[in-house]
């Protein structure tokens, strides 16, 4: 028996639900209700969804980002993204040179071995940036993504720009990240360089 999707719309200011298509088109609802399929993550506009615009009459619109992940999640994701990075050098490096090195030559190995985890961590970001998760392991925890300035999911090659382009926040001594506290969207040098953006899912 074939499975017909469900939805959850909001009511009164909450959810309710679930219904069927057939019941949703029976409520009148309007293009800026909200609205979430069963299993997905997040409500949206009934216009944001081409799809289901297109079964209720409604002109599909494109909506732009409105919500912007804070300066103070974007860093908690990157020491998570840093963490994460150190343990796999402990993992890949730290834990084959203190088995197989004599202990004088240890120390200079470790601390030459540390230089790894900016590879390792820049590599990653790269990669799971423009993947389906939109981001970096931290930034999947916190439930935070990286897109452009459309709210489109990125490809590598604006991914590898806007991880490259995070050199001049470090060669500023930090001003190019803190300059994102002073921006409404949030968007520090390397972000507005690559013109990409840092969203969080809409809290109903």
């Amino acid at each position: 028996m074939e499975n017909h999707p469900q939805y959850y719309v909001v009511q009164k200011g909450k959810p309710a639900g679930p219904y069927s298509l057939h019941e949703l088109k029976l409520m009148g609802l309007k293009s800026s209700d909200f609205v979430k399929e069963v299993g997905s993550e997040d409500f949206k506009e009934i216009r944001e969804l081409p799809e289901l615009s297109q079964l209720l009459s409604i002109k599909f619109q494109v909506a732009l980002p409105q919500y912007f992940a804070s300066m103070d999640t974007r860093l908690l994701a990157w020491v998570i993204d840093f963490f994460l990075a150190f343990a796999i050098y402990c993992f890949l490096i730290l834990l084959p040179i203190l088995a197989f090195t004599a202990n004088p030559e240890r120390i200079q190995y470790v601390l030459a071995g540390l230089l790894a985890i900016f590879p390792i961590q820049f590599i990653s970001t790269v990669f799971l940036e423009c993947s389906k998760y939109q981001g970096s392991i931290g930034k999947f925890i916190l439930r935070i993504k990286v897109c452009d300035i459309q709210g489109l999911p990125i490809h590598f090659s604006k991914s590898l720009l806007r991880n490259v382009c995070k050199l001049a926040g470090f060669l500023s001594l930090g001003i190019g990240f803190f300059a994102g506290f002073f921006n409404r969207k949030q968007q520090c040098w390397h972000d507005k360089l690559a013109n990409t953006l840092v969203v969080k899912d809409r809290l109903i």
